[in-house]
């Protein structure tokens, strides 16, 4: 077991540095699970063209579907201005008649835009390329150095908009499926848990800026990174929510499959937002765009998934999924340490998700577990190692803000390891005490 757990953690170390020096995923992921075959044993043949393989497909299929529908909803909010026009909408509340925005007030802004699109229904690694190009005009404005943009963003949508109830975003809508349960299961202590962390973000963030700026740090532009500018033409911001409100209640009220939800926002994005979507070729660009995305992004936590995968069917590995299961001790807390575990070793809370919630479904029943209360706890859960810099949306935003992944990376892991680690231990609490909020 130790020789396979060694094995194990070596690889994921292997694919964190692989990524981090800017290798494709595919490829990383790939190796990385073969490294995994030979420290645990397994033939690297089978462990590769089905074990492997295997994770990568029925991670796609479960998977894909709303990648590609957030894609687009996305891409249609971006391709339009849609997104700016809503931020820019909430800076002037905000702002009021301050003229130069304040590292507080900038923070609020995107971390205010960053839910609202987020419980709109634009998937999360789609928000990356809505929100960078707005988080820079609003960090060079307040002077904020550019390299905190990732975690601004991330620490708002790869946190709390991920997890808590009603979100549409896949750490909230994955155990559904696998749970039977609703999207606002254990409403209350997820919304508490998920303020915490918001409000722990953005009291670092603005620690930090204000540091960074103190230390003579400065908002850099450069060369050839055009931004949006003030005159130009945008939808009107009341409008632009009525896609996403459209989204919200077709998933939480009604309980309409969130893809079919995101299916009918689109039709009613396109009706609103045509006048601004550069015609036949805009609309065709926008679509040809988010169906790149999708591959992309997609297939790297497919390759991610797949290394899960053949982590799960390792001896080591199940070894040590034994010894979780048997802990004495609160079941609410085993299943907490449980699926921070699978998110860790599986690269990524989708993949976490997908492989560690039936696992661990069948174990936390028999303990006579609340499926509400492990439906909350998995999602926060899934959100803790979620963001390695491994994570696309950390890789997507430190190229579309050109900034050194290194440099930037202390800020994202305070918000989303740090923060949320502490959200979910809090939310874990909560549960163990008062199991009447499930």
């Amino acid at each position: 077991m130790v020789i396979g757990l060694i094995g194990i953690f070596a690889a994921l170390i292997f694919l964190i540095i692989m990524v981090m020096k800017g290798w494709p995923l595919l490829i990383v992921g790939a190796l990385s699970a073969l490294i995994v075959c030979v420290f645990n044993g397994m033939d690297m043949v089978s462990g590769y063209l089905t074990t492997y393989m295997s994770g990568v497909g029925g991670f796609l299929t479960g998977q894909i579907p709303i990648f590609l529908w957030g894609a687009v909803f996305g891409e249609l909010y971006g391709s339009s201005g849609a997104a700016t026009s809503i931020s820019r909408w909430i800076s002037r509340i905000l702002r009021g008649k301050k003229e130069h925005l304040s590292p507080l007030i900038t923070i609020l802004i995107v971390f205010l835009a960053g839910i609202l699109l987020s419980y709109g229904g634009v998937s999360a690694i789609v928000l990356m390329f809505v929100m960078t190009p707005l988080t820079l005009e609003l960090c060079r404005e307040a002077d904020i150095p550019r390299y905190m943009v990732p975690g601004m963003i991330l620490g708002c949508i790869a946190t709390s908009a991920l997890a808590m109830p009603g979100s549409p975003q896949i750490q909230n809508v994955v155990p559904i499926s696998y749970l039977g349960t609703s999207s606002m299961a254990a409403a209350v202590p997820g919304f508490i848990a998920g303020i915490l962390i918001l409000v722990l973000n953005i009291i670092y963030l603005n620690y930090a800026a204000k540091k960074e700026m103190k230390a003579g740090n400065r908002f850099m532009d450069v060369e050839g990174q055009v931004l949006h500018t003030d005159d130009e033409k945008l939808p009107n911001p009341i409008l632009s929510l009525i896609p996403m409100v459209i989204v919200f209640v077709l998933f939480n009220a009604v309980k309409l499959d969130v893809n079919f939800s995101l299916m009918i926002g689109i039709i009613a994005a396109f009706v609103i937002f045509a006048r601004y979507l550069g015609g036949f070729g805009g609309v065709m660009k926008s679509l040809g765009n988010a169906a790149s995305n999708t591959c992309i992004v997609s297939c790297g936590a497919a390759a991610v998934a797949g290394f899960g995968t053949v982590v799960a069917a390792t001896n080591a590995f199940g070894e040590l999924s034994g010894k979780l299961a048997g802990i004495n001790g609160s079941p609410l807390l085993i299943g907490m340490l449980a699926l921070m575990v699978m998110t860790l070793i599986g690269g990524s809370g989708p993949a976490g998700l997908a492989s560690g919630l039936p696992m661990f479904q069948p174990v936390m029943a028999q303990m006579g577990v609340s499926m509400s209360a492990f439906h909350r706890i998995a999602s926060f859960a899934a959100t803790t190692f979620d963001t390695l810099p491994t994570n696309a949306g950390f890789i997507a935003s430190t190229e579309i803000a050109k900034v050194e992944a290194g440099k930037s990376y202390k800020y994202v892991g305070v918000c989303t390891v740090l923060n949320t680690t502490i959200g979910t231990i809090v939310l874990t609490l909560i549960l163990m005490a008062f199991s009447g909020l499930a």
